[in-house]
């Protein structure tokens, strides 16, 4: 395995308002993190971070064992939690939108991803359900060959009935080489999908653990071990 992220005593501020308080955290090659906590926790605040586009008020980000700069971020690939694409897109001008923008985006990944999600391709963006839109945003991410996927609350608006696809798609994604942050609340439903968890709530760690450990020394589910860790909090 090889780190990927590295974050040193991290610290976000908004004025005199702290978000994110001295995290400490690595992500490692071939794995599913989880990011789990309540709405308002830090988790956006973290991802926009470790993407660049908040600054770090104290602490230091190593991506890929480089500093985090400008040049760092072609590692990354992110989903954003609301649709920033043109409404007039269709899907097929947004394949094309991301392979002018991204060097390592792969058409034939986005072919195969457009079919495992079932998306139109001649659909425009204003036309679909927010879940649709999701769809589509997640295959345009996962389309690129990144070495770290950073996806915020992927499952937002989704339907029950399409999470099982979407979590199989995400999970289809991911390399060897490569890692996968995602933050949600829905603790349940990334229950198989993630390898490691940590727990934020009012932008510090309140717990860390592997998911297999969890399950074997604890005796719970990550919902279960989620649950009993915030009402003790």
């Amino acid at each position: 395995m090889t780190t990927l992220l590295k974050a040193n005593a991290l610290s976000k501020n908004f004025g005199r308002k702290q978000i994110l308080r001295d995290l400490n955290f690595e992500l490692e090659s071939g794995h599913v993190t989880g990011l789990l906590g309540p709405n308002g926790a830090g988790k956006t605040t973290l991802i926009k971070t470790l993407m660049g586009i908040y600054p770090v008020n104290s602490g230091g980000i190593e991506i890929c064992g480089e500093q985090q700069s400008y040049k760092s971020r072609a590692h990354l690939a992110y989903l954003p939690d609301m649709n920033h694409l043109m409404p007039w897109m269709c899907v097929r001008d947004a394949i094309h939108y991301y392979h002018d923008m991204f060097a390592d985006f792969d058409l034939q990944r986005s072919a195969v991803f457009s079919e495992m999600l079932k998306l139109d391709l001649n659909e425009r963006i204003q036309q679909m359900s927010r879940g649709m839109q999701q769809r589509t945003l997640i295959m345009l991410t996962l389309s690129r060959n990144a070495k770290l996927y950073l996806l915020d609350e992927p499952l937002g608006g989704i339907d029950p009935l399409g999470v099982d696809k979407i979590l199989k798609t995400i999970f289809s994604g991911l390399g060897e080489e490569s890692s996968i942050l995602i933050s949600t609340h829905r603790v349940k439903e990334i229950e198989t999908l993630v390898d490691e968890v940590y727990f934020i709530d009012e932008g510090q760690f309140i717990y860390h653990a592997d998911a297999e450990s969890i399950r074997s020394e604890k005796n719970q589910s990550i919902e279960e071990c989620y649950l009993e860790v915030f009402e003790n909090a």
